[in-house]
């Protein structure tokens, strides 16, 4: 005897398949990673521009008095304070210095009254490019110099070469970027003048800048691509690669080199702000104009619209390069897109 739907209390529409209620599709990772990673930034920019607001509202005394010094006429002090809008309320000054830099209106200069923009477009090429040479040869020397060595040593092959290695690098980290930097300019500068003392004056004037940023964070870097080296190695796809017979050089670039590339991004956005705080310095030391030097410059003379400006401009620099890292590694590495990350 069969017993029927509704002796059990069940209609017969319910007796069928029951139906989730629809729910929207969820974005994809990568445009969630982009879309958190986004957020971060504007956040971090948010907190960068604040904080070099508050610097010169907590600097004792008048920071336009400090400027201009003791002798300057009280009429020119209140002048400039109200050029500044320092006579204004805090929360209007907030929201006007806000839609300055937003609107790239980075105001006068309190010495020379030309606008600071003037001076940092004259300046941000001589800087750039001290630091994107120093990334790129960074990135050169630490990834295939940490992957010749990691090959060579690997299972405790040539420990001297290791040991060797190690200390080197050690040292060549430790040293200050300005003591390198007045090492080179003895060396290769006054000693056999190959390359200009100071000055900008062609590309040449590029170079001992450029080794003195590289030295410190490339052999950083080395070492931690040796290490992975070591690592990389022993998986078995670079095993199964070997057993193959094929070409050295296409087991390690081919194989090996895209595995390494993960740790060397990861490390090279830790090694930025390095490199940008060691550009301020090597400036400084071979007299090149660029934004470094006009830091040290404002911050002597407290001209404070400038040290502002540079230091906004150069953090940002700073946070959109590890954007842009982040998002080189969300392409390298595939577990990153399926996590969201």
């Amino acid at each position: 005897m069969t017993t029927s739907t509704a002796e059990v209390g069940e209609s017969p529409a319910s007796a069928g398949p029951r139906l989730r209620p629809a729910r929207g599709r969820r974005a994809p990772a990568w445009v969630r990673s982009a879309g958190w990673k986004l957020l971060r930034l504007v956040i971090s920019i948010w907190a960068v521009l604040t904080l070099t607001f508050l610097m010169i509202q907590f600097i004792p005394g008048d920071p336009v008095r400090l400027a201009l010094g003791p002798d300057a006429p009280a009429s020119l002090v209140e002048e400039r304070r109200q050029q500044l809008g320092l006579d204004q309320p805090l929360v209007a000054q907030y929201l006007d210095y806000w839609g300055r830099m937003l609107t790239g209106d980075f105001g006068d200069s309190l010495l020379s009254q030309q606008p600071v923009s003037l001076l940092v477009e004259a300046r941000i090429a001589n800087t750039a490019t001290i630091v994107v040479l120093s990334l790129l040869a960074t990135s050169v020397l630490s990834i295939l110099g940490g992957l010749l060595v990691g090959v060579a040593t690997h299972r405790g092959r040539r420990p001297m070469l290791k040991t060797g290695f190690t200390m080197a690098t050690g040292v060549a980290a430790a040293l200050p970027d300005f003591l390198v930097a007045v090492g080179l300019v003895f060396l290769f500068a006054v000693t056999f003048t190959v390359f200009p003392v100071a000055g900008a004056s062609g590309a040449d004037s590029f170079v001992l800048p450029t080794l003195a940023i590289t030295l410190g964070s490339a052999a950083t870097m080395m070492r931690v691509v040796r290490s992975s080296t070591a690592v990389v190695l022993d998986q078995d796809y670079m095993l199964v690669a070997r057993a193959k017979r094929l070409p050295a050089a296409r087991v390690y670039l081919r194989h090996g080199l895209p595995n390494l590339l993960t740790a060397a991004l990861t490390l090279g956005g830790l090694q930025l702000g390095t490199v940008v705080t060691g550009t301020i310095v090597v400036e400084n030391v071979f007299a090149i104009p660029g934004l470094g030097t006009a830091l040290v410059q404002a911050l002597i003379t407290r001209d404070y619209p400038v040290v502002q400006t540079i230091m906004v401009l150069l953090a940002s620099a700073v946070l959109v390069l590890n954007l842009l890292i982040d998002v080189a590694l969300g392409a390298l590495d595939p577990r990153s897109k399926r996590q969201g990350g």
